[in-house]
C-alpha cells in the first residue's frame, strides 16, 4: 500500500482515510482459522459503518453486531439476513423489542426488566443475556462490575432463570464484554473460562458470545499469541459442547481487530508554529474528523509521507487541527522530521472507531474514504464534503442577483 498511498497523497485533496483491502482479508482469515466448526463471527458495526466495507465482511461470510436501529437498517439494506444479525443494547424499548421479535433478529438482553418484557412479547421464544464480568480494558476503568452500566451481574442470574421460566422464555445464549485491546491471550482465555462457568446456569444454552476486545495485529508486539488463542478457544468450546451433549456455538464480535490496522488517516500540513520546546504543526485535519485521540486519549503513530528514514527535527512536534478548539491535538510530542506546509502526515491504525466517531462539532467537512483493493486500484467509497464548491456557487448566484437587480432598477 505504501507506494499507492504516496500517489494518493500527491493527487487527492486531504484529509482522507485510505483502507487496504488486503489487510482487511488478512484480519478476516485470523478469525476464520479458529479450528472450531460451529462458530460465527459478527463484525461490530460501531467500529466502522461504511457500507462498502461492511459488504466486504458480509461476502466473507461474517455477520454483523449492531446496537441501534439505524445500524440495523444499514445492515438490512446491505443484504445481511436476519440470522446474520445480533442486536444488543441498553435501554431497549418494548416497541423495538417487538420489531426485533417480528423479524427474527437475535437479541441479548441487558436487565431483569428486559427479560420480563421480552418474555411477555415472545412467549415460547428465545433470547440471550448480556453478562457483566471482570474485564481487562487497556484504557477504561468503568466498564465492569458495579462501575459498569451494562449487563447482568452474576448474583442476578437466578432471577433471570426464574423470570424466564415464568414467561416461557428460553435463555439460549450468554454474551459478555471481556475488554478492549486485551494485552495477552491469557487474559482473554481467563475471561472466557469465567463466562463458561456462569453459563452453566442455563440448561437451554445454544451459544456463547465472547464479544471482541482483541488487539490490532500490527500493534500486538507479540504479546497476544493468536495461534495459541485459536487452539485453546476451540478446546474450551469442545469441552463445553461435550459437557452439554450437543454442539454449542462460538460467537465472536471483533470490531477494531478487523479494520483497525487496515487504514490510515492522511492530513496535510498547513503551517508550523515554533515554540521554545516544540513545533506546533497545524494540519487540515481535526480531532472532530479523526476523533480517537480525543475520545480515548490514545495517540496513533504518525509519519511524513515520502520522508521515511529522515532524521527527526531538533524538537518534538504537536500535531493540531486548524480550529480554535484548545483540545484539538491529533498527537503530542511526535518525533517527526522538520515539516513544512504541504507535507502530508499519515496516521496509522485508523480503520476502526475513527470515521464512525466523526462529529459535526467544529464544523469540519467530512473527509473522503478510499479503498485500495486487492488489485491495487483506488476506489472512492465515500465522497468528501466540499463546502468551497458550494460557497463559490452561492457567491456566484449572489453576484448574479445583484447585477440583475441593478439592471431592473
Amino acid at each position: 500500500m505504501n507506494t499507492r498511498l504516496q500517489e494518493l497523497c500527491n493527487r487527492i485533496p486531504t484529509p482522507f482515510y485510505a483502507y487496504d483491502e488486503k489487510a482487511i482479508f488478512e484480519n478476516v482469515e485470523r478469525f476464520a482459522r479458529i479450528p472450531y466448526e460451529k462458530k460465527a463471527i459478527y463484525f461490530a458495526s460501531m467500529a466502522n459503518d461504511n457500507p462498502v466495507l461492511l459488504n466486504i465482511i458480509r461476502k466473507a461470510g461474517f455477520g454483523i453486531f449492531v446496537n441501534s436501529m439505524k445500524h440495523l437498517a444499514l445492515a438490512v439494506e446491505i443484504g445481511f439476513e436476519p440470522h446474520q444479525i445480533i442486536y444488543t443494547t441498553t435501554g431497549l424499548s418494548s416497541k423495538h423489542m417487538a420489531f426485533l421479535i417480528q423479524h427474527g433478529i437475535l437479541v441479548n438482553l441487558d436487565t431483569l426488566d428486559q427479560v420480563a418484557r421480552y418474555g411477555e412479547l415472545a412467549r415460547g421464544g428465545k433470547a440471550g443475556i448480556r453478562l457483566n464480568t471482570d474485564e481487562r480494558s487497556r484504557v477504561d476503568s468503568y466498564v465492569s462490575g458495579n462501575n459498569s452500566r451494562i449487563g447482568l451481574l452474576p448474583h442476578e442470574l437466578p432471577n433471570v432463570l426464574a423470570i424466564a421460566r415464568q414467561k416461557g422464555l428460553r435463555i439460549a445464549g450468554t454474551h459478555v464484554y471481556l475488554g478492549t485491546d486485551i494485552v495477552t491471550e491469557d487474559e482473554m482465555l481467563a475471561g472466557m473460562k469465567r463466562m463458561l462457568e456462569l453459563s452453566r446456569s442455563f440448561p437451554d444454552l445454544e451459544y456463547v458470545d465472547f464479544g471482541g476486545g482483541f488487539p490490532v495485529a500490527s500493534e500486538n508486539q507479540g504479546n497476544f499469541n493468536f495461534a495459541r488463542y485459536q487452539k485453546e478457544c476451540a478446546e474450551l468450546l469442545r469441552a463445553c459442547s461435550a459437557e452439554r451433549g450437543r454442539p454449542i456455538q462460538l460467537i465472536l464480535e471483533p470490531g477494531r481487530a478487523l479494520f483497525g490496522d487496515s487504514a490510515v488517516f492522511c492530513t496535510r500540513v498547513v503551517e508550523v508554529k515554533e515554540r521554545e520546546d516544540r513545533y506546533i504543526v497545524a494540519c487540515d485535519g481535526s480531532v472532530s474528523i479523526f476523533p480517537r485521540p480525543l475520545v480515548y486519549g490514545i495517540y496513533h503513530s504518525v509519519a511524513v509521507a515520502g520522508r521515511t528514514g529522515a532524521p527527526p527535527a531538533d524538537k518534538p512536534s504537536d500535531v493540531v487541527g486548524s480550529t480554535t478548539y484548545s483540545r484539538d491535538f491529533l498527537t503530542r510530542g511526535a518525533k517527526l522530521p522538520k515539516v513544512e506546509p504541504g507535507d502530508v502526515l499519515v496516521f496509522d491504525s485508523a480503520g476502526s472507531y475513527c470515521y464512525s466517531m466523526i462529529t459535526r462539532f467544529l464544523g469540519q467537512a467530512l473527509p473522503a474514504e478510499i479503498l485500495i483493493d486487492r488489485d491495487g486500484n483506488a476506489v472512492v467509497i465515500r465522497k468528501p464534503e466540499n463546502f468551497e464548491t458550494e460557497l463559490q456557487a452561492a457567491f456566484a448566484a449572489r453576484e448574479l442577483a445583484v447585477r440583475l437587480n441593478k439592471k431592473v432598477a
